[in-house]
Parts: structure tokens; sequence; C-alpha cells
């Protein structure tokens, strides 16, 4: 099945340490065999000795599993046992690579922890209710204060950009002593500053909070934060069961205190006299399942639980509810992150602030199952609380799961992957969970635009059993762009080819009149939803096209397509300026991943480069060798245009567009990528790029005040990603990996990979921020295909290339590849001494090319095994 064959050599100094074996793959071997091959002259690799032709069968059972569900490290049902390569490398088995697999082992879910209760919620005090702040809390504000919407929210502001501006509240205090503990939800600002005031002491100074820079629709969403107050500030006041909470503005506000509700938290003490008051006993029993946890409130009270869930999961929320007294209602708050876990809910839908994002639920008489009305796609973190007198029972609460609908076990992957570097292990199943959870029943989409009302997961996005969305939260959408990332993680992870397709289909089926692509669906009535706005998407349209090809080998596909990709190439073509090649993107099209530009900007060019040469393939594939070497020469020539009109020699980098004098990363890195940038000259744009680097990645364009937004993009940084391991750098691939991915899974995270990331750090766009976004995914297909080195050369994997690209510090890696013709295996080892171990098992009637660290090549066949001297 497999062969080890080891050969040596190192690399200068500096260099990495080079030494390699080929692994060709035979047919019937009973295990792998180590060949060693000794030094030819000058430490170069030699001929290695020549292996015969080996028995006849492959591997057995070779048809790849289709569809959802895989097998992570497992052994193929049925046939004969395939030799192992980790074993022959002696590394660990490729099942322990299940301990990073986030995905939930059933579809019924539980929280796993208990982040937060109210024992004794002495008082609550709400801007949403002027009874709430004026007869019930003695309301003392400043004339420049008034009670406002803000995103949603109703908030009580003190004044904005008002100095000194202040509004106070009077609450009930802990009952028979005990500490306080205040829970403040507010309006969320990066510059707001003002002070917390415990009867005259101050308890808290709010400042410039950075990780609140980024908005939506002008939003950040609410937020919280919690105070502990000091006995010493309550022996001060003026009432002995009351105590006086302010307000106060800084001397630099900014828009200063939006505070939408105060909870008055006791450890310890009696229960307030009605009308406030609440408690919350046994609330574990919603984690552990122990008993049933009892909410009790009043009318200024707000008792709640908030529940963590450990990770991202998505689905509908029920909870077994007995009413024991009164006419309570239950209302459920969802988050994706702790920063913005509140009453409120983040948002979800767009425009924002239209929706009513948490649901409350009506509690009946007697015992039932009680649910939000409807499901809530992305979140980690739940908030139960309880409004209006009464009381009532929770036991039995719990989630069902209801992402990646195709797959009978969430758990088993159909490919792996396992190295000696835990971060890149995590990256590699985190990418994979992202687009598990992005991947979605297409009658469970988002409504469009967001109405006032309750949220509803009821719009129609596709057609089929399941779709690939752009995000499990929002937008669940069809987007052609985050499909670029998203679909090759599918085919590598759970296989899902079904689904990836189905998202392709769609919006292929509604080209423009011109033959433009549809860059997106919105779930808008009759035939509205095909939006022509995203010229970019329909650049990547052609691109998916060829990628589905080249990753299923699924023939039907190819031709069912192909004429509307002989009509968008048509459409690119029009808008190409004959004077000097350059694509003009019409102004109707000049939607981006981030932005709106249209004329002769740069990124697009270069993805137009990149997008032809995609079509060519699929047009030699199809038999036209005619259109493809016209592709390839529009190809040629808009390259030529983009070197001689976008290029600044100064920066070494490529502008904007025309009179620019800003760099942004998506054209740079495109250029790199799509081959329009070589050599020297892709090199300085790579140098140009990591100049700019932050602890936090490559920001997307080199200075403000441009139509490209500045902060850091996952989906952008994949191209640059790319385009360093493709130029000979490993090394900074990897770090780039480690400062923009890794943040991401540090501190308030979900497990998986956001939609975009501001240069302070938080979510850019507020809480609309997408948690969990299948653009940001593409570290799993890095992993795979360029450090592990696998990757499709032929249709369906007919013919593959196995390059390792083993970067500083990583030992060994090894991968399972699911593919329609079965799976290919890869380990590669690196020896103290530098030399490299590869193995590689490949399926019956594939034929591959291993290339090794430094150049040297070897071709193996599925049946045989070859050797041939090594080309530099």
């Amino acid at each position: 099945m497999s062969r080890t064959i080891t050969c040596g050599g190192r690399a200068g100094a500096g260099a990495l340490a080079l030494a390699a074996a080929a692994a060709l793959a035979t047919a019937g071997a009973a295990a792998p065999v180590a060949l060693a091959a000794g030094k030819q002259g000058g430490g170069a690799a030699g001929k290695q000795g020549a292996a015969g032709k080996q028995g006849a069968a492959g591997k057995q059972g070779a048809a790849g599993k289709q569809g959802a569900a895989g097998r992570s490290g497992k052994q193929p049902r049925g046939g004969p046992a395939p030799s192992d390569p980790a074993r022959a490398l002696g590394l660990p088995p490729l099942d322990r690579a299940q301990r990073y697999n986030l995905s939930p082992p059933s579809r019924t879910v539980r929280p796993v922890e208990l982040e937060d209760a109210t024992p004794l919620n002495a008082d609550f005090v709400t801007a949403a209710s002027p009874a709430s702040e004026e007869a019930g809390h003695d309301l003392d504000a400043d004339p420049t204060s008034r009670r406002a919407k803000v995103g949603g929210s109703w908030v009580r502001i003190a004044g904005a950009e008002e100095p000194q501006a202040e509004f106070s509240y009077r609450l009930l205090r802990p009952q028979g002593g005990g500490d306080l503990r205040l829970r403040i939800e507010e309006a969320g600002a990066e510059r707001a500053q003002y002070d917390v005031l415990v009867n005259g002491v101050k308890v808290h100074r709010r400042g410039i909070t950075p990780r609140e820079r980024g908005v939506y629709g002008g939003q950040v969403g609410l937020v919280h934060y919690e105070i502990d107050v000091p006995r010493s500030a309550l022996r001060r006041s003026g009432g002995r069961d009351t105590f006086k909470l302010t307000f106060r503005n800084a001397d630099d506000p900014g828009p200063g205190a939006r505070i939408a509700q105060v909870w008055a938290i006791a450890r310890g003490g009696r229960d307030a006299p009605a009308p406030y008051g609440g408690t919350v006993k046994n609330p574990r029993a919603l984690v552990d399942g122990r008993g049933s946890a009892t909410l009790r409130g009043d009318v200024l009270s707000r008792p709640y639980v908030l529940l963590d869930f450990g990770r991202e999961v998505g689905g509908d929320v029920t909870v077994r509810a007995k009413k024991l007294s009164g006419s309570p209602k239950v209302s459920f708050a969802f988050s994706e992150s702790k920063q913005f876990m509140t009453s409120a809910s983040d948002y979800s839908a767009d425009p924002v602030g239209v929706i009513t994002e948490t649901e409350t639920v009506k509690v009946p008489n007697g015992t039932s199952t009680i649910s939000p009305p409807d499901g809530r796609g992305g979140f980690r973190y739940l908030m139960v609380w309880l409004s209006g007198p009464g009381a009532v029972e929770l036991s039995d609460l719990k989630l069902s799961f209801d992402a990646a609908p195709l797959q009978r076990d969430l758990r088993d992957y159909a490919g792996a992957f396992l190295s000696s570097d835990d971060q890149l292990n995590r990256f590699w199943y985190s990418g994979a969970y992202t687009v598990q959870l992005s991947t979605i029943d297409p009658q469970t989409g988002r409504r469009y635009p967001a109405e006032p009302g309750p949220p509803r997961n009821d719009a129609r996005v596709g057609d089929g059993p399941s779709v690939i969305v752009d995000a499990p939260k929002r937008d669940r959408f069809i987007w052609g762009g985050d499909l670029v990332i998203a679909n090759p993680v599918a085919y590598l992870t759970t296989h899902d080819t079904t689904s990836a397709r189905l998202a392709f289909d769609w919006l292929a089926q509604k080209p423009r009149g011109n033959g433009q692509p549809s860059g997106v669906y919105l779930p808008l009535p009759g035939d509205q939803g095909w939006s022509y706005n995203w010229g970019e998407y329909a650049l990547w349209w052609i691109v998916n096209y060829e990628t589905h090809w080249r990753y299923s080998g699924d023939r039907a596909f190819l031709d069912r397509w192909f004429d509307q990709l002989v009509g968008a190439v048509g459409w690119a073509q029009a808008n190409v300026d004959p004077a000097d090649g350059l694509l003009v993107t019409p102004g109707d099209a000049a939607g981006h991943w981030g932005y709106s530009l249209g004329g002769k900007e740069a990124y697009n060019n270069a993805l137009l480069v990149h997008a032809l040469r995609a079509g060519a393939r699929t047009a030699e594939a199809k038999g036209r060798g005619d259109l493809a070497q016209q592709w390839l020469a529009l190809a040629d020539r808009t390259a030529a245009a983009v070197n001689g009109k976008l290029w600044d020699e100064a920066a070494g980098a490529y502008v904007v567009q025309p009179g620019s004098t800003a760099h942004p990363q998506d054209a740079n890195a495109m250029t790199v990528l799509a081959g329009v940038a070589t050599g020297d000259r892709a090199q300085r744009v790579l140098s140009h790029l990591k100049s700019g680097w932050t602890a936090i990645g490559s920001p997307s364009v080199d200075r403000e005040g441009t139509a490209v937004p500045r902060y850091v993009s996952p989906f952008v940084s994949s191209f640059e990603l790319d385009a360093l391991a493709g130029n000979g750098r490993i090394d900074d691939a990897v770090e780039l990996l480690r400062r923009t991915w890794g943040h991401m899974l540090r501190g308030d995270q979900t497990g998986t990979f956001w939609e975009n990331i501001s240069l302070t750090g938080g979510p850019q766009l507020g809480s609309y921020t997408s948690y969990a976004h299948g653009w940001g995914a593409h570290p799993t297909a890095f992993l795979t295909g360029t450090v592990l080195g696998v990757q499709p050369s032929g249709p369906g994997y007919s013919s593959f290339t196995v390059a390792p690209n083993p970067p500083r510090g990583l030992s060994w890696a090894q991968g399972r590849v699911p593919t329609p013709r079965g799976d290919i295996d890869v380990a590669w080892k690196r020896g103290r001494d530098g030399r490299l171990a590869l193995v590689v098992e490949a399926p019956a009637g594939t034929t591959y090319d291993v290339r090794l660290p430094g150049g040297e090549r070897r071709t193996g066949l599925s049946g045989t095994t070859t050797t041939k001297e090594a080309t530099r």
C-alpha cells in the first residue's frame, strides 16, 4: 500500500534543513518498506534504488464517502486494513486528532457551564420602562439627560459630549447585610467615559474601550460590565435600605453614560420585599440535570441564569417549565460572545436594532415544554430570565443542533489532520467546525430585510436538503465570495460535496442578461433575490466552478454550467478597456468583500487574471482549447496592464487604482497569488505587506481614508497566506496564521473563526459581527493543502500532488484527504538531522507527483512504484 524512501542532503545555513523521503504508492504491499539511500556527490539526493512492480490490488473499498458523514482517523469499513503511514513513521495514531474535534457527539446539546446567576436579585431598573426609572427608582437627572433608543434598545443618556452631566437612581441594598454586585448593561462605545458612584463614592471609571471600536449601522450593540461595591460605600447610604447610584460623565465623555439596565445582585441576606426582589435557586440544575432551577421574580426584578455551551452552537432551545405562581414570562437572550451577552442579545439581522432579538414566552399553567418561537443559528451563551411577577421551575434545558443536516454523526469527519503543533491542530478543526456550522437547511435562512417583531429563520435561501451559507448566525445567505473558502474546507473535512454544489447551483441558475453571475442570493420576492451588485463575486463564481470540478470530478456539473462560464467570461471581457487591457468594474457591480469601488481598481483586475486562468483549465477539460488559449491571452494582457498601470515602484506594491497612493492587501496578495507579480516583484509585494503587520495580522490597507476600510480581514488574509507559502515564505505564512487566527481562538471566543477583526482586536462590526464565518476557515485547507501538501491536480483527485512544506519548528504532520476515489493518507516526519521522511497511501486508479522541499520530485502510480532522477 505504501513505501517510505529516505534520501539525504542538507540545505545551506539559514535555510530549511533539507532531506526527503518520497513515498510512492504501491498496490498490495503488506507493510511500508524503508529504503535508505546513500549520499551522492556534494550531499545532493541521489537516484533511489529501483522499485519493481508491486502486487496488483490497491486500496480496497476505495470509493470515498460522499455527502455528509466521514470517518476521522478511522479505517475504511470493510476490505483489508491499509498500511498506516503514521505507524510507519512512528507517529501517534491519526485518531488522536479527534480530541480537537469541536462537533457535538449528538444533536441534543446541553450547556456545559453555569456562567452566572442572580441568587438574590435585590433590585433591577431598566430604561425601557419610565415607571421603573421614575416611580420605582426615583430618577434624578440633569436637563441634558434623556431616554432614547440606541440600536434598538432603550437607554438613559446622561448627555452626549456633555462634561459632568449625570443621572441617578435610588435602589434597594441587600436586605440583612451581604455584599453587593452591580451588573450594568449599556450601549457600547469605544470613547464613552464616565464614573459610577454609590452614595457619592466613585466605585468605577468607565474608560476608553478599544474592543468596542467596531460598529455596524453606527452601533456597537449592548455590552455589560460588573462592579463589586465596597461595603464602605453602602454604609454611607442616606437610608437604611437604599443606596444612590449615579452615572456622571467625565470631562471628555464622548457619548457618555448610556445605561440600559442595572441589576443589584446580593450575595447573602434576605429577599427584597414586593414589588422588588427575585431569587434563583439551584441554577446548576440547568447544566447537570439534577432537579430543577426555580426562578421567582416581581414587577421590579429580573432574575436570570446565564449558561455557557462551551463553543458555538445553533438550533432550537427547549426547556421544561412548571408554573408555580403568578403570570411569569421566560425570556431567552443569545450571544456568540461574552462581551455582548446582554438581555438584548447580540445583533443577528440587517438592519440592526429592528427585530426583537430576545425572545419571550409566556409560561402556561401546569407543566409544559416551552421554546423560543424560532431557533438561533449561532450562539455560545444563553441568558434565561424571568419577567413579570410569579415563579417557575425550569428543567431539562437543551438544544436541538440543526447545522450540517446531512450528517448522521457530526463528529465522524472524512478528513483529518494531526501534527506536532497543538495550535495548528486546533486551527484545522476550528475551521472544519466553522464551515460545518455554516451548512444549513436552505429553508432556514434569515429574513431580509429585517422587520419589527421576533427573529425568524424561515426564509428560503437555496434548494435541496442542505447548502453552505456565510455563517450560522447571520446572514445565513449564499455568498459567492464566502464559498471560495468554505467549499474546499467542506471537501476536505466532512466531504460534503452535496451542500457545496447545491450552494453553487443556486447562485448559478439566474445569470444576468449580459452573462454576469449572481454574487449573492437575498431572500426577496420573486427573482429579486439574485443580486448582481458584487462584481468581485461574479469573478469568484468562475473560480468556484473550476474548484468544484477539480475536487469532485463531477462531469455532469462541468457540463451543466459550462455555457454559463462562457457567458461569465464574456461579461468580464466586455468590461475590459480595449485601450489598455484593464477591467473597468461597472458602478452597478462595484460591491467587494468589505467595500464598494468601481473603475480600474487593482484587486478586481488581479482577480480577473486568477479567474481567467481557472476558467481556461475547465475549458481544456471540455475540449475547448480554443477558448482556453483566448482566455489565457486575455489574462496575460490584463496582468501586463496591472503591472504597467498600477505598480508603485517606490513602495514596492500595487495601488488601489490609478492616482491612489494607498496599497491594499487584497490587490497585492492577489497579484502574487494570480501570478501577476512574480520573482523579485512578488517578494517585494510580500515584504511590503509584512512591513505593516500588527500583533493580530495584516491590515486590509496601509493607510486610512480610502475606499478600502482598514481592519484585519480573515478572508483577504487567506490570499496572503497562500501567496507567502507559494513563494518560499512558509515561515512567514505560519507566523501570519498564528497572529490572525490565533487571536480569534484566544480569550472571548467560540472555538470558531470570525468574520473580521478591528485593529484593536475586537469584532469589526460590533455585536453584529459573525464569530463563526465560513470565509475565515482557510487554515483548514491551508494545513492540508500546503503544510501536509496534498492538492488535486486532476479532476476528482485522479491525479494529485504531495508537496510537503514544513515550517520552522514543526517536526511532523499527517492527515487524511477524502476523495471520490477513496482516501489519501499522508504522513511526513523530520528527523533530528533535518531529513524528511514521507509516506503516501493512494487509492487505486490515481497517480501523483511528489514534490519535495528544495525541488526534488518523484512520480507515484497506484499499483506500481516508480522512481526517477530528482529534478531541480
